[in-house]
């Protein structure tokens, strides 16, 4: 491994720290606040298991993965904090308005010429307003569903009910087109 990959890994890890401590932080305020603190949290999922790392080198898709970390970072807001976890990202947006469109941003980076090794395989989007609202009862939700309070249990359950729970979801082929 060489020095710009080691300073590829170090940033993953600083990113990734400062995000999950981040959104214990936030989940401690919602609980105690409940409605009263509005942010959104976009997970990013890069094909299925080892996908990727088939598609283009496990190397490679290290490199490329932490690559776009980096350009994740700098292409949001200074407040926006993300972190990667394998080949999922997260990204911590304080506030979204409707005018804001979070999915043209990451569609641009993806467009990044840097990036196209990325595009070998399907992506998903999922968008999160939190606090989780839910817009239709169900009578049938079972009554023991509680949401974590951990930070890596807390995205856990979100990435499991990303279907039910998210505001949006935006499905990328690996031809890059949505779905």
């Amino acid at each position: 491994m060489n020095i710009e990959n080691n300073k590829l890994v170090m940033s993953d890890i600083e990113s990734r720290r400062a995000f999950l401590f981040t959104l214990e932080w936030l989940l401690a305020l919602l609980k105690r606040y409940k409605n009263s603190l509005q942010f959104g949290l976009v997970h990013i999922e890069f094909g299925t298991n080892h996908e990727l790392a088939e598609a283009i080198g496990v190397q490679e898709a290290f490199k490329r993965l932490a690559m776009l970390t980096t350009s994740f970072s700098s292409t949001f807001r200074k407040t926006d904090i993300v972190a990667r976890d394998a080949k999922d990202f997260w990204v911590i947006v304080p506030y979204v308005s409707d005018s804001e469109k979070i999915h043209d941003k990451i569609l641009a980076i993806f467009d990044l010429e840097q990036h196209h090794d990325l595009n070998t395989v399907d992506r998903e989007i999922s968008i999160f307003s939190l606090p989780l609202v839910t817009t239709t009862l169900d009578t049938t939700e079972r009554e023991t569903d509680v949401v974590p309070t951990t930070a890596l249990e807390f995205l856990g359950y979100l990435k499991e009910n990303r279907k039910r729970l998210a505001s949006s979801v935006i499905k990328l082929s690996a031809d890059n087109t949505a779905q």
